[in-house]
């Protein structure tokens, strides 16, 4: 490791100080250098088996908690939301699916992996604070490691959710598996960035970590999860078919589709991704002409000198559905991760230095 320690390359520089603990190496570097990332590839693997291992270390249930979590959130969700709220879920196009806990599912997971790899991300540098302080390596490996640990569960989740979703006939979602493990790739990147910047700023603040469960409460009720986005952007409303109206909010004098202000959040155009892959099984940005069941009402009249009675009808349409999230949105959310994880590296990387001083 000394010829890591001493900083190979330029814009590197590295310090040893001696005290009562033995000698501490230091680092601050710029510049992404995926020599170095290689050489430690062996650390890395080991940093994500042990969270991987620990996670559910001396527990009877062990990975099934992986699963009973987030069912155990559907099943509140539900009660609360498709029962009690009577909120229904989008119509599905074209896969027809119109089942509220799928929905909340396809978009629960993602943001779960997403939150749980900042959250416990925050505490990582702290529980490892005596291997930073005894030998160098690329720090920012250890809140690596941790959205290393949750992508590993997050696709063993999302697995469990195709199977599901092709036994309830949506077989287009297999189609766009690959798409799904893309996507997955940019909520990791977007995830790590952030991981970055709240575990160094963790480190020097520890208000961070009590500030951010109030930050992600606020943030996942602004996303389209518990409640599908039709209801702020208007589309398809089940189960008679009928499409629903945007709602329009007044600021400063001018109007606005509230479904447009919460595509601000680039985690609202993730879920929405999400959903389109596994409960739409479709393509952002594709419009879709399906046939969905209007109930008609038909007023009292005499026909042939007989009186029929006001009856219902189910009038078959054809309707143009497009989609509520389109290519750009997925750039846009691109964007972000890229920004996210380029800003998050350079900030972690002018404060690496001083953690073991600080820890």
């Amino acid at each position: 490791m000394n010829a890591s320690a001493n900083g190979n390359g330029n814009g590197s520089r590295s310090q040893r100080r001696s005290g009562r603990g033995g000698t501490t190496t230091t680092t601050s570097h710029t510049g992404i250098k995926l020599r170095e990332y290689g050489e430690y590839k062996e650390l890395f693997y080991n940093l994500t088996l042990r969270e991987l291992r620990s996670k559910y270390k001396r527990s009877v249930i062990g990975w099934g908690w992986s699963m009973i979590n987030p069912l155990a959130n559907m099943a509140v969700y539900t009660i609360v939301f498709a029962v009690l709220l009577e909120i229904h879920p989008p119509v599905g196009v074209p896969s027809r699916l119109d089942n509220y806990a799928l929905m909340l599912l396809a978009a629960m997971l993602p943001w779960n992996f997403f939150q749980g790899s900042i959250m416990e991300s925050m505490g990582a540098l702290l529980g490892n604070q005596n291997l930073i302080q005894k030998t160098y390596f690329p720090r920012e490996m250890i809140p690596g490691a941790t959205v290393a640990s949750k992508m590993v569960s997050h696709l063993i989740e999302m697995g469990l959710l195709l199977v599901v979703i092709l036994g309830f006939g949506n077989w287009r979602a297999l189609i766009y598996v690959p798409l799904v493990i893309l996507t997955m790739a940019v909520i990791a990147a977007f995830a790590l960035g952030l991981s970055l910047l709240f575990s160094i700023g963790n480190v020097f603040y520890r208000d961070i970590q009590h500030f951010s469960n109030i930050f992600f409460f606020i943030w996942m009720f602004l996303t389209p999860i518990a409640y599908p986005y039709y209801i702020l952007a208007g589309g398809l409303n089940s189960p008679t078919g009928s499409l629903a109206s945007p709602k329009i909010v007044h600021l400063l004098g001018h109007a606005f589709n509230l479904g447009s202000l919460f595509k601000i959040n680039p985690m609202t155009d993730a879920v929405l991704v999400f959903q389109s892959f596994m409960y739409d099984g479709a393509l952002p940005g594709s419009t879709y002409v399906a046939k969905f069941a209007n109930s008609v009402p038909v007023p009292a009249a005499t026909v042939n000198g007989k009186l029929v009675a006001a009856h219902n009808v189910v009038d078959y349409t054809h309707l143009v559905i497009h989609s509520a999230v389109s290519w750009i949105d997925f750039g846009y959310l691109l964007v972000w991760a890229v920004v996210s994880l380029v800003v998050g590296l350079w900030v972690f990387r002018k404060y690496e230095a001083r953690l073991p001083e600080e820890l």
